[in-house]
């Protein structure tokens, strides 16, 4: 069995949710995925009739099979069936219940919005894409790859492509189709779906399609829909954006798989398409299925569309991801020239989210050109997954950096520091520098910055000239923000040693004002000799601060006062 890049997702998502839903074409690999996967799970298939049977008329019978849960595959069979395995759920009350299969995207949808809602984790699994592919031996020259497709089966068996397409498309008419709707007349509706094969990879005129097939506008719009509902095309939607452009409002058609579109084509062999006139669009409905197939399967939505404005300016496809979007641009071709970049540059001006633009064409050379990365078919699978990794690694790193860098925080700290701190600490050096010139030998300051453990503390670190470096010594110009519960402290003090006066011997005097700033505000204290000086103590807010002084007079008063008082009651002279 071959190894399925979706297989890591559906085993996280199962730990995750009490279901997994699993949707896809027929023969995409659902049933071998989830078996692969889960080996140790029961397993029932909706489509055997006895199962069906059972399931539809005892429901909870049925269910009590799986005490410990199971795989259900083609469960659209029994939409009613989810209403009890909701009630399972709920009561069971754990994750890692039921992985369910399905081949009917809407009418699946449409089941399980009314009963899993939220319980459910859903992805989709599509034919394998060319790395899968690789892994079964399977010829990668281009043509091979457009002709055979990538139906799993059609490669791990070794089937000839053209009987086995057949075979898929008569059982799907006959059988599926049958099942959404009532359809008379089977001959026209595969000329419908042969006209679609011939418009692959251009833009959608559902008149006429209809006219070309011979039905009304109507009756295409339903088959249509019938064959997006089975996984048999899909339509990629034009990009839309406010650029004082006119856009191109119609969405594209293309094939789940390619080399089904080769079939209905009518090719019978891969040395066919070399010369065929689609090969150019069927080139281009690999590559565009091929990097849904690499979105799906890591469990993400494919967001993805394309460009093209009324002039006729065109990208193939933008590939949106959270580090932006990716330009990509498609040719067949093994040849490319410098003009063929134009219309990628173009877009690339016009959109400024564009972070990525590729060039995949048919040749077999990796280059850099004029902005742009030339990438063969090969090498589309590391392109994109290196455009996922470079995010991935980017969000890591973000979420073990903590906050992101908190400018207003800053802004915040640079107000208070400059409107409070500094004509506060002018106003201490003031008040104690007479007692310092004539009253005591020696004199020293000191400031103290502290957050949480980390603490710095020197002469100058609170002079102006020096405050830049300061916040960068303690990281405080990046990632930090101002907590009640770990607030920032900023300290000043001043320090008067070996009185000379007289009536002495006195104590030293500490003299020292601290700044505490929090969420909303910050709180001013001040000591000497580790008594509090209640006069000088404020809280201001920070919405305040235009409003609010340092009140400079009264802390120089004050501070005099304290020390003058210190003085006198220090020690009388023996």
């Amino acid at each position: 069995m071959v190894y399925r890049d979706m297989m890591r997702r559906l085993q996280s998502l199962f730990r995750q949710y009490p279901f997994v839903t699993v949707t896809g074409p027929r023969q995409s690999g659902k049933t071998t995925l989830c078996k692969m996967a889960f080996p140790d799970l029961a397993y029932a298939n909706l489509e055997a009739p006895d199962q069906r049977d059972f399931a539809e008329s005892d429901p909870r019978g049925f269910l009590a099979q799986f005490p410990d849960g199971g795989i259900l595959d083609e469960v659209q069979n029994v939409p009613d069936l989810l209403s009890y395995l909701q009630v399972f759920g709920d009561e069971r009350g754990k994750n890692g219940y039921f992985i369910l299969t399905g081949s009917q995207q809407f009418r699946l949808s449409d089941a399980i919005s009314q009963s899993l809602a939220g319980r459910t984790a859903l992805l989709r699994l599509l034919p394998f894409s060319i790395v899968e592919r690789q892994r079964t031996e399977a010829s990668l020259a281009i043509d091979d790859m457009l002709h055979s497709g990538f139906y799993p089966r059609i490669l791990d068996q070794g089937l000839e492509p053209v009987r086995a397409h057949a075979d898929y498309f008569e059982t799907y008419v006959e059988r599926h189709v049958r099942q959404l709707i009532e359809l008379q007349d089977l001959s026209t509706f595969r000329r419908f779906v042969r006209l679609c094969a011939g418009r692959t990879g251009q833009l959608l005129n559902i008149s006429s399609l209809g006219s070309d097939t011979g039905v009304s506008h109507t009756t295409a719009r339903a088959w249509l829909t019938v064959l997006e509902a089975s996984y048999i095309v899909f339509l990629l939607n034009p990009f839309h954006a406010n650029l004082n452009k006119r856009l191109i409002k119609s969405p594209k058609l293309y094939f789940y798989d390619v080399g089904l579109a080769s079939y209905l084509l009518g090719i019978e062999s891969a040395s066919q398409i070399a010369t065929h006139p689609l090969r150019g669009a069927l080139f281009e409905n690999l590559v565009v299925a091929e990097v849904m197939k690499h979105r799906l399967n890591r469990g993400l939505e494919p967001r993805l569309c394309f460009f093209r404005d009324s002039s006729g300016l065109e990208c193939d496809l933008l590939y949106e991801s959270a580090g932006g979007i990716g330009a990509i641009e498609v040719k067949s071709g093994a040849t490319v020239s410098s003009n063929h970049f134009g219309s990628l540059n173009r877009v690339g001006e016009l959109i400024s989210d564009i972070s990525v633009k590729a060039l995949v064409y048919g040749g077999s050379a990796r280059q850099a050109r004029q902005n742009c990365e030339l990438v063969p078919l090969h090498e589309l699978a590391g392109l994109l997954e290196l455009i996922e990794a470079d995010k991935e690694v980017s969000q890591f790193i973000a979420a073990r950096q903590g906050s992101e860098p908190d400018d207003a925080a800053e802004k915040t700290l640079d107000a208070v520091f400059s409107s409070h701190i500094r004509s506060a600490i002018a106003g201490i050096d003031t008040a104690c520098s007479p007692f310092a010139t004539s009253l005591f030998r020696q004199s020293i300051s000191t400031g103290y910055v502290r957050l949480g453990s980390a603490q710095h503390s020197s002469s100058g670190l609170l002079d102006s000239s020096r405050w830049e470096q300061t916040k960068a010594n303690l990281n405080l110009s990046r990632a930090f923000t101002l907590k009640d519960a770990n607030p920032l402290e900023l300290e000043y003090s001043y320090r008067l040693n070996d009185y000379t006066g007289i009536n002495g011997p006195c104590c030293d005097i500490s003299m020292s004002a601290k700044w505490t700033l929090g969420s909303d505000g910050f709180r001013r204290t001040a000591e000497i000799n580790g008594k509090s000086i209640p006069a000088l103590t404020m809280s201001v807010s920070y919405s305040e601060l235009n409003r609010r002084s340092a009140e400079v007079d009264l802390l120089r008063a004050e501070i005099s006062q304290a020390i003058i008082e210190e003085i006198a009651d220090g020690p009388a002279d023996g």
